[in-house]
């Protein structure tokens, strides 16, 4: 489980820092003028959250449920991106609220 919470972080760390910096900013814009679904993937932190979780996944296998090996890979996945949707909207709060 601790494993889970961490990947988590980091797969709101990532997401935020690609949707919503301005690091990012103008290859968001391109992506989004070359593909409007990629665009639209790669603006929102929920959706690209599970795209960054199901790698992460990849990489560290972590297993939450006792099942067929695919549907427990594909299930961390899921409860870590929306671990991570919760840290990511925290972190677009207090962005607001510090007006940036």
């Amino acid at each position: 489980m601790r494993l889970v919470i961490y990947l988590s972080l980091v797969t709101a760390s990532v997401s935020f820092t690609v949707t919503e910096t301005t690091l990012f900013k103008d290859f968001r814009e391109w992506l989004k003028r070359k593909s409007s679904f990629l665009g639209d993937l790669i603006t929102c932190g929920y959706c690209f959250g599970h795209w960054v979780a199901f790698a992460l996944v990849a990489v560290y296998k972590p297993k939450l449920f006792e099942s067929w090996w695919l549907l427990d890979y594909f299930l961390t996945a899921i409860v870590i991106a929306w671990l991570a949707g919760v840290q990511w909207a925290a972190m677009c709060w207090l962005m607001d609220k510090a007006g940036k």
